[in-house]
């Protein structure tokens, strides 16, 4: 890295980007991107001297079980909410602006699943979609690199965020990532963390707390390979189906139980037949809104400084309610589950669902025989892959920043210091 990326790092810590974002005009914004793609074309067929493209978005999020506006109290969210998503609010706040692109909400079942917006987007079927950064390592392998457990610390949510925007992370990850797959996260849900579920059939009657308690049960994974090693490791027995035959396949008995983002447990009902979800804190859930970079720089001037503003803006709010969401809105605190939260009112017959918060002690079985600061040969497949194609060391680069002092200690003290059009023209 160059003393220009340190020099820029060090003026982004002490000055806020977003506190440029609020306080510019669009003409300030803008002049930043001067002479950098002008008048260019590319394969959409449109040039940056334009209007721009409309965005075609796809993916597995569903309008009537996701929303963005909640409060404080969980009991007063929309019906059915569980997933707290920003790609619907994104549009609106676009469809707000005479300066932002149009964007197309599609619908996911007519387009993409979470296995396949990868493939829609690099064939150019939509600019936008969505897809876990666990199930895009079927496509994109380095992506595996973000699900090796127990890389962030537990019980600190902002970390991953933090560490996911990070400049050294858009300079030695997500830049190399852009140039080799024309593609690049502009948004994501509040980030927590994956946990595990069991479902009515098959719960025991007490708490399933350790690995063992998991062992020859079938647990519905994604295609990760980095977290079907860490089943293996751990003694438990990872099935590979999709998410949208999980909640038959666990009516049916095909599998007993999932590891999941939390929040797609519950707009996907699985919530309604688990007994029991264990928080184990063991890999990071973040479900990004990838998008083109040649639609991008397609863009005009004008219009791809309104979307990097409307993106920063959705990505840092994102980060900044996390903690809300998931101790509030889902109810997984110490003591949930929280009333009127999701895990308190959306499981077996619209009862609780007993939520499993584990002791130090408790995570230390989960922890120690997976953990990448000891086990690290585990893992040297997945790590090895992002040294040899994109940055060396930048698995010891990530997880130092997911330890850093400027990680907040709560989440709501986020504020974004970097962002996609701050690296664009490196791309």
């Amino acid at each position: 890295m160059t003393d220009g990326h340190t020099d820029e790092r060090d003026a982004l810590a002490s000055h806020s980007r977003r506190d440029v974002l609020r306080t510019a005009s669009i003409g300030a914004l803008t002049a930043g991107f001067a002479g950098c793609l002008d008048g260019a074309s590319n394969s959409t067929g449109t040039t940056s001297s334009g209007a721009g493209a409309t965005a075609r978005w796809a993916g597995t999020q569903n309008p009537d079980t996701t929303c963005w506006d909640f409060g404080e109290d969980p009991s007063e969210a929309p019906e059915d909410c569980g997933l707290v998503y920003p790609v619907f609010e994104l549009k609106r706040r676009l469809d707000a602006r005479e300066d932002a692109p149009d964007m197309a909400l599609i619908d996911s079942k007519e387009l993409c699943s979470e296995q396949s917006c990868m493939s829609k987007l690099d064939s150019k079927v939509i600019q936008l979609g969505s897809s876990s950064v666990a199930n895009s390592a079927k496509i994109w392998p380095e992506n595996e690199i973000w699900s090796i457990p127990y890389t962030f610390p537990v019980h600190e949510r902002a970390s991953i965020g933090y560490s996911f925007v990070h400049p050294t992370t858009w300079e030695d990850y997500w830049v190399p990532f852009a140039k080799k797959y024309n593609v690049v996260p502009i948004g994501f849900d509040p980030p927590g963390y994956r946990a595990h579920l069991i479902g009515t059939g098959s719960d025991p009657g007490t708490p399933v707390t350790s690995p063992a308690d998991f062992e020859n049960r079938k647990i519905r994974t994604t295609q990760s390979e980095v977290i079907s090693t860490a089943f293996d490791k751990l003694g438990m027995n990872p099935v590979t189906i999709s998410f949208s035959d999980t909640l038959q396949g666990m009516k049916s008995g095909v599998v007993d139980g999932l590891e999941i983002i939390t929040p797609y447990a519950v707009a996907g009902q699985i919530t309604s037949i688990t007994a029991q979800v264990t928080l184990t804190q063991w890999a990071p859930g973040l479900d990004p809104i990838w998008c083109r970079v040649d639609f991008l720089k397609d863009l005009s001037e004008t219009k791809r400084a309104a979307f990097a503003e409307v993106t920063a803006n959705l990505a840092e709010q994102s980060i900044q309610r996390t903690d809300r969401m998931y101790e509030r809105f889902q109810g997984l605190s110490p003591d949930a589950p929280v009333e009127g939260s999701n895990f308190h009112t959306q499981g077996p017959d619209d009862g609780p669902v007993q939520v499993n918060w584990l002791s130090e002690a408790d995570l230390k079985a989960w922890r120690d025989p997976v953990n990448p600061a000891d086990n690290r040969d585990l893992y040297d497949d997945a790590i090895g892959r992002v040294h040899d194609e994109f940055t060396d060391g930048f698995f010891d680069q990530l997880h130092d920043i997911a330890r850093e002092s400027g990680v907040p200690n709560q989440s709501k003290n986020f504020t974004l210091n970097a962002w996609w059009d701050d690296y664009l023209d490196q791309i």
